[in-house]
C-alpha cells in the first residue's frame, strides 16, 4: 500500500460517544469521568437513550449531517469497556439507520486492562468493534500506584498475551512517561515489553499537571512530586528512532503506528474535519461550529444538552493547533480552501522552516523533521499569526 499522506476531506464525518463511567477516577485525569467502583449498578439504558435523544435533536438542527459519509465510530471515556455490549450495538444500529455509514467504518472502543478477557474481546468483535485501544499507562505496580490507577494484577500480567492471541485485528495501547521517580530504563522496560506482542498502535503521553485534577492539587500543596521533565525530554529524543526500528511510524506528536494502522478517527481532530460528539462533556465540530456538552451526568440523563455553537477562532489558528501536530506527510493542496487566499504567506513561512531544516516541503507536501518537536509550540504560534 502507498504511504499515508494526511489530506482534508469535507465529505467525511466521525462520531464520538463519551461514556463517563469508570472503576476509579485517576488523580491525573482531566477528562470528565466518574469513578463508580468495581461491578457498579449504572443507569446505562437511560444513558444510551439520552445519546439517541441528543442525536435526534442535533440532526433536527443540522439535517445536512445526512449528506456526510460516516467513516468512524469511537466510544471513549471514562471506561467504555464497562458499557453493556447490547446497548452499544443498538446505538450503532440506530445511527446507521439515520446516517450514511461506509461499509468498512472504523469502530474503536477504549478499554482498561481490568475489563479485558478472551470472552470480552469476542463480544466486542461480535458487535462490530474492529479497533481496540487499551489504557495501560504502565506495567509497573509501583508507577501505577503513583498514577493512582486501579490495578488488577492478574489482568495486567495476562493482558498482552490475551490481546495478541485474540481475533481483534487492530490493537493499540497507551503508555505514560515522565512519572516522578521513573527512570529511562523503567520506561523502556514498559515499552519493550509491549513491543514483543502483536500491537499496531502505541500512544505515548508525557505526564502533565492539569489544573482542576487531584494531581494538580497534590503537586501545588507539595503532597506529590511533579512530572520528571528532564526524563520526558530524553524520551522524546529517543522515541522516533526506537520505534522506527520496530516499524512504527511517528504520525502525531504522541502517536505511533505500523503502516496504514493510524487512528482514522483521531486523524479527524487533527485534519480539521467534522465529527459529531454525543454524551456528557463531549466536544463536537460540525458545519454549525464547535460545541461542548454539560459536564454533568445528572443533567445529561435529563436530556439537557448544549446547543451553543461557536464559530472557529480563525482558520489559521485552528489549522495550526490541529494539523501542525501531525508528523506524517500533509497535503497542503487539500487545505487551501481552509487557509484561503493568503496561502502564499503559508508557503513563505514553510520555506523559511525548510531553510532551517525543520521540515520537508515539495509540491505542497509538508512533513516535519523530528527535531521540530522540541520547539513545536513556537512554530504553531508563528503559523497562527499569519491570519490576515
Amino acid at each position: 500500500m502507498t504511504e499515508y499522506i494526511a489530506s482534508y476531506d469535507k465529505s467525511k464525518l466521525g462520531i464520538y460517544i463519551h461514556f463517563p463511567y469508570c472503576v476509579h477516577k485517576c488523580s491525573y485525569c482531566d477528562f470528565y469521568s466518574l469513578g463508580m467502583g468495581k461491578n457498579p449498578i449504572l443507569p446505562q439504558k437511560k444513558l444510551f437513550e439520552s445519546y439517541k435523544n441528543e442525536f435526534l435533536q442535533r440532526l433536527k438542527l443540522e439535517p445536512n449531517l445526512k449528506n456526510f459519509s460516516v467513516e468512524t465510530f469511537f466510544i471513549g471515556g471514562g471506561t467504555p469497556s464497562m458499557a453493556e455490549e447490547d446497548l452499544v450495538f443498538e446505538l450503532v444500529q440506530f445511527l446507521k439507520n439515520e446516517l450514511n455509514f461506509i461499509s468498512n467504518f472504523e469502530f474503536t472502543m477504549e478499554a482498561n486492562p481490568e475489563d479485558i478477557s478472551k470472552e470480552k474481546i469476542e463480544k466486542l468483535i461480535s458487535i462490530g468493534v474492529n479497533r481496540l485501544n487499551v489504557g495501560v499507562q504502565s506495567f509497573s505496580k509501583t508507577f501505577l500506584k503513583t498514577l493512582d490507577r486501579y490495578y488488577d494484577e492478574e489482568k495486567y500480567l495476562s493482558l498482552l498475551e490475551t490481546l495478541s492471541s485474540s481475533k481483534m485485528n487492530r490493537i493499540g495501547i497507551d503508555l505514560i512517561y515522565g512519572i516522578s521517580e521513573q527512570s529511562l530504563e523503567d520506561f523502556l522496560d514498559d515499552l519493550n515489553l509491549a513491543l514483543k506482542y502483536r500491537l499496531n498502535h502505541i500512544s505515548l503521553y508525557s505526564l502533565t499537571v492539569e489544573k482542576g485534577t487531584d494531581y494538580f492539587r497534590k503537586v501545588e500543596s507539595n503532597k506529590a512530586a511533579p512530572p520528571n521533565e528532564e526524563l520526558q525530554t530524553l524520551i522524546l529524543q529517543k522515541l522516533p528512532t526506537l520505534l522506527k526500528e520496530k516499524n512504527f511510524n511517528h504520525y502525531e506528536v504522541s502517536n505511533y503506528a505500523k503502516k496504514n494502522e493510524y487512528s482514522i478517527h483521531n486523524l479527524k481532530y487533527w485534519k480539521f474535519e467534522n465529527y459529531l460528539s454525543l454524551g456528557p462533556s463531549a466536544h463536537g465540530f460540525t458545519l454549525k461550529g464547535r460545541y461542548a456538552n454539560t459536564k454533568s451526568i445528572e443533567k445529561y440523563l435529563k436530556n439537557e444538552f448544549s446547543f451553543e455553537y461557536e464559530s472557529s477562532l480563525n482558520n489559521f489558528t485552528e489549522f495550526a493547533l490541529s494539523a501542525l501536530r501531525l508528523f506524517c506527510k500533509i497535503d497542503f493542496n487539500s487545505f487551501e480552501e481552509i487557509l484561503g487566499t493568503n496561502f502564499y504567506k503559508v508557503e513563505e513561512l514553510i520555506k523559511n522552516w525548510q531553510v532551517n531544516k525543520l521540515c520537508f516541503y515539495h509540491n505542497k507536501i509538508f512533513q516535519w523533521n523530528e527535531e521540530a518537536i522540541f520547539d513545536l509550540d513556537s512554530r504553531i504560534l508563528e503559523f497562527s499569526m499569519l491570519e490576515p
